[in-house]
Parts: C-alpha cells; sequence; structure tokens
C-alpha cells in the first residue's frame, strides 16, 4: 500500500494474493495439530559443545524451512514439526558444514539428533543418511506404537477400517465383537489397551476429538486408508496434552498436500458370485446376495495461479480425499405371524373356540359360525399388505431380509499453508470433514431369498 496525494493507494495484485492466502489458511485456526519435535546437542569430537551453531530444519516437499541458533550449552529444538522427512543442515564457525538428510518424524513424535561437528572449512560438507542418525526417544516418557504409512496401505483389513491397526501395538485388544469391521454409525471401537475400559480411549484426527461423545462407541469420521499417512497409539505415561482420557489415546495423521501432484483411485469389490457353494447347501436354494463396493479416490498437490500467487509452489497446499461404500447384504432372516387364507376372508373357526377367538364386542359373544365380517374400507386394503403364509396351514412367513446400505465415508479437503513473510516460514494448517450412513431394510428384495 502506498500514499498518493495523502490517501493510500492499493497495490491490487498484492491484495488479491494475502486474499487468496488468507481465505484457505485461515480455517486452520479452528483446528489443533498434534506436531513433533526436532532437539539435540551439537558438539565437536572432543565433546565440547558448540555455541550459536546455526541449525536448519527444512522440509523440501512443503517448503517448510525452521532456523534456529544453538544456545550456551550447544542444545537446538525446533517444535511445531508435522510427520514427514526432514533435512537438517548445521554451520559454524571453523567447522564443516553437517547436513543430515531425510531425517523421519511419527506423529507427535520428540526427536533427539545429536550432531558431531568436524573442523575444518565451512565449504566442504558432511553428508549422512537421516536412518543413520541415532534418534534414540529420551525427550518424553510415554509408551507408544507407531503403524506406518506402509503398514496402512499394504496389511490387508476385512472393513477396511483404521481403526483394526491399533491392535498391533502390544497391549492392545480388540473387544469390538466385529469379525468385519463396520464404519460410521455401526462402527465399533471398543478396543481395551493394558486392560483398561473400552469407553475411556482418546481418538484424535488431527490433533482434534474424533469421538462420537454422544454413543461413545464410534467415531465421527473413518478416514480412508488411502488418507492416512501414520497412526500412534499412546498406551501409558504420556503428557498432559493428552487429557481427558483414562486408558489409551489414538492419534491419526492424514496425508497432505506436497509441491508435486500426487493421488490415486481404487475400488474394493466382494461379491457372492466370486464365493463358493457350502458342501452343504441345499443346491436348490439361491445363494443369499452378498455386494460390497469400497471405491473412492484422492488427489493432492500445490495451489497456485501462474504468475500470481505461488509461482514457486512452496507456500500451499492442498489434499482431498472421497470414498463410498454401498452395501447389499443378506443381513438375517426371520418368520412372522401373518393371517391364513380363511382368516383373510373373516373366518376364524380355526382359533375358536380358544383365547384367540373373536368376540363381537357389540355382545360379547363369539361371532355367529365365528365368521368375522370383513371390513370392505379398512380391512382389505390392510390384507393386500400382508403376504400369505409361506409354510401351508400355519401363520408362518419365512423371509430372509436384505441390507442396503450406502455410506459416503468421508469428504476430506485439508489445506497446509506457509506464509513467507511471517517470521521462520510457519505453516498453519485446515481440514473439514463430512460423514454420511444411510441404511434401510428392503423387504421385497428379501423375496428372493424366501423359504
Amino acid at each position: 500500500m502506498r500514499f498518493v496525494s495523502g490517501f493510500p493507494r492499493f497495490d491490487i495484485r498484492r491484495s488479491a494474493r494475502v486474499v487468496l492466502a488468507l481465505s484457505l489458511c485461515l480455517p486452520a485456526l479452528l483446528w489443533a495439530q498434534t506436531t513433533g519435535s526436532i532437539t539435540g546437542t551439537i558438539h565437536d569430537a572432543s565433546g565440547a559443545v558448540i555455541a550459536n551453531a546455526q541449525v536448519t530444519v527444512s522440509n523440501t516437499d512443503k517448503g517448510i524451512s525452521h532456523t534456529t541458533p544453538s544456545n550456551s550449552a550447544g542444545e537446538y529444538l525446533v517444535a511445531g514439526l508435522g510427520q514427514g522427512s526432514y533435512d537438517i543442515t548445521v554451520t559454524a564457525e571453523g567447522f564443516k558444514k553437517f547436513e543430515a538428510k531425510g531425517v523421519a518424524l511419527d506423529v507427535a513424535q520428540k526427536a533427539r539428533v545429536d550432531i558431531a561437528m568436524q573442523v575444518g572449512i565451512a565449504s566442504v560438507e558432511v553428508v549422512v543418511e537421516g536412518t543413520s542418525v541415532a534418534q534414540v526417544e529420551t525427550q518424553a516418557s510415554d509408551l507408544a506404537g507407531t503403524v506406518s504409512g506402509k503398514e496402512i496401505s499394504q496389511l490387508q483389513l476385512n472393513g477396511r477400517n483404521f481403526a483394526q491397526l491399533i491392535t498391533l501395538v502390544p497391549g492392545v485388544s480388540n473387544q469390538s465383537g466385529q469379525d468385519e469391521a463396520q464404519v460410521g454409525v455401526s462402527g465399533n471401537v471398543a478396543f481395551s489397551v493394558n486392560g483398561g475400559r473400552t469407553e475411556y480411549n482418546n481418538w484424535e484426527l488431527d490433533g482434534g476429538d474424533n469421538m462420537d461423545n454422544g454413543s461413545n462407541t464410534t467415531l465421527n469420521v473413518y478416514p480412508s486408508l488411502d488418507a492416512i499417512a501414520e497412526v500412534k497409539v499412546l498406551t501409558s505415561s504420556f503428557g498432559a496434552q493428552y487429557g481427558r482420557s483414562g486408558s489409551g489415546t489414538v492419534e491419526v495423521e492424514t496425508k497432505g498436500g506436497t509441491n508435486k501432484f500426487h493421488g490415486d483411485a481404487y475400488e474394493f469389490v466382494r461379491n457372492d458370485r466370486f464365493n463358493a457353494r457350502n458342501y452343504f447347501d441345499d443346491p436348490t436354494v439361491p445363494i443369499p446376495g452378498y455386494k460390497k463396493n469400497d471405491f473412492g479416490y484422492t488427489i493432492g498437490g500445490p495451489v497456485f495461479i501462474p504468475g500470481l500467487y505461488n509461482k514457486n509452489k512452496d507456500k500451499t497446499f492442498f489434499f482431498w480425499s472421497q470414498e463410498w461404500r454401498r452395501d447389499r447384504v443378506a443381513l438375517a432372516s426371520s418368520t412372522i405371524q401373518v393371517p391364513t387364507a380363511d382368516e383373510r376372508t373373516g373366518n376364524f373357526s380355526d382359533v375358536c373356540p380358544g383365547p384367540d377367538c373373536p368376540i363381537d364386542p357389540a355382545t360379547g359373544l363369539r361371532f355367529p359360525g365365528d365368521q368375522v365380517p370383513v371390513d370392505q374400507n379398512n380391512a382389505v386394503p390392510l390384507l393386500a399388505m400382508i403376504p400369505l403364509p409361506t409354510q401351508a396351514g400355519t401363520r408362518n412367513w419365512h423371509a430372509g431380509f436384505q441390507l442396503f446400505s450406502s455410506h459416503r465415508d468421508l469428504r476430506r479437503r485439508r489445506h497446509d499453508c506457509v506464509f513467507p513473510s511471517f517470521p521462520k516460514r510457519r505453516a498453519t494448517l485446515g481440514r473439514a470433514d463430512h460423514s454420511r450412513s444411510r441404511r434401510r431394510h428392503d423387504g421385497n428384495r428379501g423375496d428372493s431369498f424366501l423359504s
């Protein structure tokens, strides 16, 4: 903004960039984050600490860079880091430049990376791989287990529910009673952590409460497996920031956008046509219908306007995933008592005399000949909606019901924004989630399973 003749003059191009960045990133202020940190001590070959060494922690995929000096004790700390891979660069006067590439940071991890500098000129670099840097957990007392992205994408799950994965952590047992894990209103997160009560667990999605506090048995949102980056399960001795829970805490970190576009599309299918018939099944009875479709997609990448905003694709990113689940399953069979063919015409001689024999309310006696007059205006329309018995000589109507379920499991957008004009290029994140379930019983479809 400039002043011309005492009046402010706005730079339209710059204002447009500011408005775009704020519109994308302001929702982040409403969401808590699950972040980690990298700390350590910088020393020379003799073990003497090095003060005022410049430490830079960066993530090139998301354009994040934090620089901080080591203190008089040679210690450094870079906090507020999301899950991902980071490069650590250290420079100090009289020492060779040190660089550790690909240091992996898990969800909410407090990693310690101590660095030994070598005497030399700054133009000479000492480069090590992040996997070779010792990262011993000495900064926190919590006992926890992490389910990596590779395990999430490659392990076979009956029902594709991420909650099943937490049983990989020692001390966790599944008490849900579901062989095939469900999601939505039918979901069940009854898992016992170290013998604790199943309803005392704390479930968080990207740092926000994800528990359905109304039922206390399911979650508000079940993210798609393809949208989850990592899952961390804290079983005991965790910090006060994970309050409100008397048992375990499950932290789910979703994927985010990077400076390159990436995504996938998928469908998982189960169908009764793929199933073999049980040897003892009656070959004349059709196999109950069993059809399940789980399909969706993910896409993520940079947000930019050519020549106007984010030209280097290192400031603003997005990630979007959407998944649908559609089930058509023979749920159960049921036997219902319905009127016999004679009773539909008003003839109740089969139950008279007896406790079920109709009584004329006008006289208090049985109807003549146990024949009840049929009301053409009221009874006949109702009888049209009641089926005949499927077993001759009885009132039994036996049918197999089929459950039809349409569940849009997740519609999600995630903005990862970096403000370059802010100190240390701090990143802010925003998310929005939507989940909808719909179920119905269709008796007409169940007619194909009559027996």
